[in-house]
């Protein structure tokens, strides 16, 4: 890792193994990627796929070229991306022609209609008898005006599919349709103020994704993309009527591509799953080997976090793992959420050795932990902090670079009012925000209240220690920068005590979860 392009190419490989597998074995690939590296990734696929299973190099023109004038002083100007086409098993696999719609000027052209549409006359110059026939018994024959004329039939627009997208090239008429076939030059996203516009760095055009989604799929099937990034895929698919899964290490990517999918009128259910703790598979493997082993392999697992922590380690405690200056560290499973039990534990063994400040380090944490573990441990006169571990943690790159920063815990206030009449209504009063530090100083200074670092937050009504069932939501846009702060009014059907949870995700795509308990 962190070798340049060395490094990203073995990434790559190593994930187009993954999806040769998990495709069906009529299934495709499409692989987007820059002039720069195409050739590259190309021997890259051609020998995980197979150099038969290459169809197409697709000419992906973004937008008209508008570079500098030294970017184009001593080579031709770049305005394209390439997209390679794949199929898992050649000879056999699932490819629809697509269709272009004809234009408004050609449609003017069928200006008479009866009870089965719009049509036009066409001429017949040449025909057979057989022609003549079919078309009469269609009734679509139509007589010549005049005597030694040529006759016509009606021609009508509706049972056209339009023009194939790989036909199309040069002059049709008064228009000129370039850059079809294997070079696209219609589809670009020029215009910044686009409905679909995320912000997000490299967002492709929805026309990109429904073009290759409607060639090479039919409504129902399941569409992957493992870079998801702004949800582009995602979104054409679910507007498609294909089943889809979106993938990214980006939190920020997951974030974006869950409110671009939530704004898709009569969209299904979703859900967004964490899988991080796979990323950790490397510590957790040693479960499955001799206990000594087990044993020596936690050790080096929690050694690791302390020395990326900069903190020493401790010998001879059960649940302090190391020291940082005045402060006790403890370091939470690799597999496993930090509990209250947990941390008390490290409390008491800290007023044990008459140490007064605790710092807890994990990965993952125990519902409504905070801050009311915080409090507990203050009135037991120990600084306590919660920390993340960061998954960057497992990228070597990150390591070797010294990016890694651990974090304390966010964490969320709110204000629940209720009637007699089971009706509830939570507000958001505070957020804790541990990462201002991150933010760079001119977009700071705009910062001026807490509520500025919540980008999205919703509430599950009655949640039942599992799936988070999103039952009301509100989230800033790119058009609607304003955040409610009160939810809207939910009514219970029931009488009872129920468990409130609020999540709420910050501008840097972290969320933050907590549980409140409500009797109505």
């Amino acid at each position: 890792m962190g070798q340049g392009i060395t490094s990203y190419l073995s990434t790559l490989y190593q994930r187009l193994v993954l999806a040769r597998d998990l495709l069906v074995e009529g299934g495709t690939l499409y692989l987007h990627i820059g002039p720069d590296l195409s050739h590259l990734v190309r021997a890259v696929a051609d020998e995980i796929f197979g150099p038969t299973a290459f169809l197409n190099e697709i000419i992906w023109k973004r937008t008209p070229f508008a570079g500098s004038s030294k970017a184009r002083a001593k080579k031709f100007p770049v305005n394209h991306d390439s997209v390679l086409f794949y199929v898992k098993r050649p000879g056999d696999y699932y490819f629809k022609h697509i269709y272009k719609d004809y234009s408004e000027q050609y449609k003017a052209r069928f200006k008479y209609k009866d009870e089965r549409g719009w049509y036009r006359k066409t001429l017949l110059k040449t025909y057979s008898r057989e022609t003549e026939m079919r078309l009469k018994q269609e009734n679509r024959w139509i007589d010549p005006v005049k005597p030694g004329a040529y006759p016509s039939y009606r021609q009508y627009l509706h049972e056209s599919k339009g023009r194939q997208v790989e036909d199309i090239w040069g002059w049709q008429g008064d228009e000129l349709n370039n850059g079809y076939g294997n070079v696209w030059e219609d589809l670009n996203l020029t215009n910044p103020m686009a409905v679909e516009r995320t912000g997000y760095p490299t967002q492709k055009p929805e026309v990109l994704l429904d073009r290759i989604i409607k060639a090479s799929s039919n409504e129902g099937d399941l569409v992957a993309d493992f870079f998801c990034g702004s949800g582009t895929t995602c979104a054409v698919a679910e507007k498609l009527g294909r089943r889809w899964i979106g993938c990214d290490l980006s939190r920020w990517a997951i974030h974006t591509t869950r409110k671009r999918l939530q704004e898709i009128e009569g969209a299904k259910p979703f859900e967004v799953l964490n899988l991080g703790k796979y990323e950790r598979k490397y510590w957790m493997g040693a479960t499955f080997g001799k206990k000594g082993e087990e044993q020596r392999t936690i050790y080096e697992y929690i050694a690791f976090i302390l020395k990326l922590y900069g903190a020493q380690p401790l010998s001879g405690m059960q649940h302090l793992h190391g020291k940082k200056g005045k402060a006790m560290v403890h370091v939470g499973a690799v597999d496993a959420p930090v509990t209250i039990d947990e941390v008390n534990a490290s409390i008491e063994e800290c007023l044990a050795v008459s140490q007064s400040e605790l710092h807890v380090l994990g990965w993952e944490w125990e519902m409504g932990m905070s801050p009311y573990i915080v409090q507990e441990a203050k009135c037991r006169e120990i600084k306590l902090l919660l920390l993340n571990i960061p998954r960057e943690v497992m990228e070597q790159q990150a390591v070797d670079k010294g990016d890694i920063r651990f974090f304390e815990l966010a964490h969320l206030e709110v204000e629940i009012n209720k009637d007699e009449r089971r009706k509830v209504t939570v507000e958001l009063t505070d957020f804790a925000f541990p990462y201002a530090d991150l933010i760079p100083e001119d977009v700071r200074d705009k910062i001026t209240k807490w509520s500025d670092y919540v980008d999205y937050w919703a509430i599950d009504w009655d949640f039942q220690s599992d799936t988070f069932m999103q039952g009301w939501v509100a989230y800033r846009t790119r058009k609607e920068r304003k955040l409610p702060l009160v939810c809207d009014l939910h009514t219970y059907e029931k009488p009872g005590t129920y468990t409130i949870m609020v999540k709420v995700i910050d501008i840097f795509g972290n969320d933050t979860s907590q549980t409140f308990k409500v009797t109505v």
